[in-house]
């Protein structure tokens, strides 16, 4: 609804003669659409042009608020021009919601003009010197360009249509209400989406945990049913295409024997074990990680500006991901496998920046020594030949200082960064055992240079 002109100029006349030769501190940005000018002499008072689109007002107004101010190119010409300033004149256009204020630079002794248009969903704001030449405008209408330097004239509301909302206290104190809301999304609008997406990745992770732990408690009966292949008298050297188990038939691996698939049986039972036995560690420190946003926005929406502010440059200005660079330290090496090249770290440095920043295929292999720190290593090749596999897991061992043990590989899409610099989390990965390391990889090691 728009604001009837009668009363909105009965509000200004009952005003001008308290603004007329104030003293004014420079204008600070409240929000991205509210200008604030506060009294120089007293310091619970401001002048406010809200350019709010719907009802676009001029009002004075009491705040104690304290508040840093937001930055575009307007706001800074208006500080670097008149900056402390004397109100000289305030007069609203008859017949249009259109408001010119006289200013006074108490620096430069300059006078300059601020033109306020008050047209609901097209609002404008200009600045011009003594002479009327347009210095810098804001939120001025789309339709029409202004000529920075030229001539300003305003064009006179030919289409002027009478409001009938009274201004009055209450309707100064829901806009401000308004006001201090869209500054708040604003200024934390992406603190609160970083924090939200946290705590939704966060819940995601542990529904996924508890999925892959029903997965594993339903693959515990594969143990089951490799027994029951071993018990039987059936000759183990055969291929068949399922195995009946307590009433139910299962799939088997027609081109492995039944010994074969036995022994995959009993390894998936492995793996079906190890998933839940560590996934109650896995859901605690993710329940604690959802705690302590949880804690953190609850302290942010009990907090002042102030307040909030310390919270934003804690937990957002600082853990924002920040772009890591290839630098002499954390270069990776590199050795030549007949063309197929392989990749790995020498310290957590190298390792993380090969595993998580570098940019290679996520579908190559990834390997590491199992249970133990040593190396990351990339083969770069989606299918990588057994000689290749090989030789890279006894790359694993040489790199990390052992000349035997149990390596772990994956696609490197499968490895994701973990809490401290160097340390890799993995999912869907084999092991290949190892107990002695050929001569021939000992030599390729040494042949290793430092990637480009």
């Amino acid at each position: 609804m728009r604001i009837s002109h009668s009363s909105y100029s009965k509000y200004l006349d009952s005003i001008k003669e308290e603004l007329i030769g104030e003293k004014f501190n420079s204008a600070l940005l409240f929000n991205s659409k509210t200008l604030v000018i506060p009294f120089m002499e007293k310091p619970k008072e401001v002048l406010i042009i809200d350019l709010n689109s719907k009802q676009p007002l001029l009002f004075k107004a009491k705040s104690d608020m304290f508040f840093s101010s937001f930055e575009n190119k307007f706001i800074n010409k208006y500080r670097k021009l008149i900056g402390k300033a004397t109100l000289v004149d305030l007069d609203l256009a008859k017949d249009d919601l259109l408001i010119h204020l006289t200013l006074e630079s108490l620096e430069a002794l300059k006078v300059y003009k601020l033109i306020v248009q008050l047209i609901p969903n097209n609002p404008n704001l200009f600045l011009l010197d003594e002479k009327d030449k347009l210095i810098a405008h804001y939120f001025s209408s789309k339709n029409k360009t202004f000529e920075i330097g030229g001539k300003f004239e305003i064009e006179k509301n030919t289409n002027f249509v009478e409001g009938e909302q009274e201004l009055n206290n209450e309707l100064i104190t829901k806009i401000l209400d308004e006001e201090k809301e869209v500054r708040s999304k604003d200024k934390y609008g992406p603190f609160l989406k970083y924090i939200n997406n946290k705590i939704k990745a966060v819940k995601k992770r542990i529904k996924a945990i508890v999925n892959d732990v029903n997965i594993a408690s339903k693959n515990l009966i594969f143990k089951e049913i490799a027994d029951e292949i071993l018990s039987t008298e059936i000759n183990l050297k055969l291929h068949k295409d399922v195995f009946e188990f307590n009433g139910e038939k299962y799939s088997l691996d027609s081109s492995k024997t039944l010994l074969e698939n036995a022994n995959y049986f009993y390894h998936k039972t492995k793996k079906a074990k190890e998933t839940i036995s560590r996934s109650q560690i896995n859901i605690e420190n993710a329940k604690k990680e959802e705690q302590e946003y949880e804690e953190i926005l609850a302290e942010f929406n009990q907090g002042n500006e102030k307040q909030k502010d310390d919270i934003v440059q804690t937990y957002f200005n600082f853990k924002k991901k920040k772009e890591v660079k290839k630098t002499n330290q954390n270069r990776p090496w590199k050795v030549n496998l007949n063309g197929t090249i392989v990749y790995f770290g020498r310290n957590a440095s190298q390792n993380d920046y090969l595993s998580f920043v570098m940019k290679i295929d996520r579908e190559f292999t990834w390997l590491h020594i199992k249970d133990k720190s040593g190396a990351h290593l990339v083969i770069a090749n989606k299918k990588p030949t057994e000689n290749e596999l090989l030789t890279a897991c006894e790359l694993a061992l040489l790199c990390s200082r052992c000349t035997s043990g149990e390596i772990t590989y994956t696609k490197k899409k499968n490895v994701r960064r973990g809490h401290v610099l160097g340390e890799a989390l993995v999912k869907n990965y084999s092991n290949v055992k190892l107990n002695n390391i050929r001569k021939e990889t000992s030599n390729i090691l040494e042949k290793a240079v430092r990637c480009d």
